[in-house]
């Protein structure tokens, strides 16, 4: 069936039903998906600006934070559509080319320009402390090669609520390298066209987070990313059986706000599958909008790599006391333009380099 084919069977069942079968929407490119990964960086966003200046974030009261449900999201979106691209494109070559273009560019880009413009701006060392100390010149490499634990400048953010920390949520990253390559080794052992492989390591791995939340910590998206991305992917292969409508959307917002009252184990559960079908919901059942907002590129990522260091040197520019507002008020439109930029200038310009597929691919 061709895409023009699948849109318009699409939207005819969104305009008599409401609703629509995820297999007859992954080959089309009309969707929400930019909107909504847009949101949940600006999700992470605004939650961080609560907890650097000190304040409980947004969903604290379900054990879980604005931030957490904003990366789990990203993970399921990922889930599917990196599984899509597998069954496009199945070369290994390939594969993980269109992932380091995806990712490192941009991720060397803020790491040099953090280290060498951002740094300077704001250490509380000596320029020649600063610029003498090993920490400023590995600093680049530790991000560009997905080391970013422990990676620190010499006294950036030395005085700030989250002492040290030059770009916390960069720890997502090489969890979702290590997820890619999961997938990537069941694409190459000819496993992810069998159900039941995928099915039956995302059921483990929705009980090895509900296990683990357990006994560390009651941050729930840090232990549910990868099973989120594992439900991603095994939803690409029941595509064909799963229905994205308004009446099960809101159950499972329903569903959502009760699990988050319960136990912590049966709440990681629910809320990955909440939140994994909510984002397809949003995706490819609501029809698009918000052009406004992507209609300059894909400042997702962007937003993601960018926020943390900007909004930490507004809380050392305002003080450990200002309030979160603040932050997401001064933050977002910085943040935006450098996110725009990133597209613009880094991310989309390396992915015109991305190999062509083996074989055709939807249009």
């Amino acid at each position: 069936m061709s895409a023009d084919a699948t849109a318009g069977r699409q939207g005819a069942a969104r305009s008599r039903f409401g609703a629509v079968r995820l297999g007859d929407c992954l080959a089309s490119r009309t969707n929400n998906f930019d909107l909504l990964r847009l949101l949940a960086a600006w999700a992470v966003l605004v939650s961080h600006s609560f907890a650097l200046v000190g304040e409980e974030e947004p969903l604290h009261q379900f054990g879980s934070t604005l931030g957490g449900v904003g990366v789990m999201v990203f993970f399921g979106v990922s889930g599917l559509l990196i599984r899509r691209s597998w069954e496009y494109d199945p070369s290994p070559r390939d594969f993980w080319a269109k992932r380091a273009l995806r990712l490192l560019p941009a991720l060397a880009t803020v790491g040099v320009l953090t280290a060498f413009v951002l740094g300077p701006l704001v250490t509380a060392a000596s320029l020649t402390t600063y610029f003498t100390s090993w920490e400023t010149w590995v600093y680049p490499f530790r991000v560009a090669f997905l080391l970013p634990f422990g990676a620190t400048l010499p006294g950036v953010f030395d005085d700030n609520v989250y002492a040290g920390a030059v770009n916390g949520p960069l720890w997502s990253l090489p969890v979702e390298v290590f997820a890619y390559f999961g997938l990537f080794v069941l694409g190459v052992a000819g496993l992810l066209a069998r159900r039941w492989v995928l099915t039956a390591l995302t059921v483990l791995g929705l009980l090895w987070a509900a296990a683990w939340v357990t006994v560390t910590t009651p941050t729930i998206a840090q232990v549910s990313v990868l099973s989120a991305f594992a439900l991603g992917a095994a939803a690409y292969t029941w595509a064909d059986r799963v229905v994205l409508a308004w009446p099960i959307a809101a159950g499972m917002v329903v569903l959502f706000v009760l699990a988050g009252l319960g136990p912590a184990g049966p709440q990681v559960v629910v809320w990955t599958i909440c939140m994994v079908y909510l984002s397809y919901w949003f995706a490819y059942a609501v029809p698009p909008f918000g052009q406004l907002l992507t209609r300059f590129g894909d400042a997702s990522y962007g937003v993601y790599i960018w926020a943390w260091p900007v909004q930490q040197t507004i809380v050392q520019v305002a003080g450990n006391d200002a309030s979160p507002w603040l932050v997401i008020v001064v933050a977002t439109p910085i943040v935006w333009l450098l996110a725009i930029a990133s597209w613009r200038l880094v991310e989309k310009p390396a992915l015109r380099h991305k190999p062509r597929p083996s074989r055709v691919t939807p249009a």
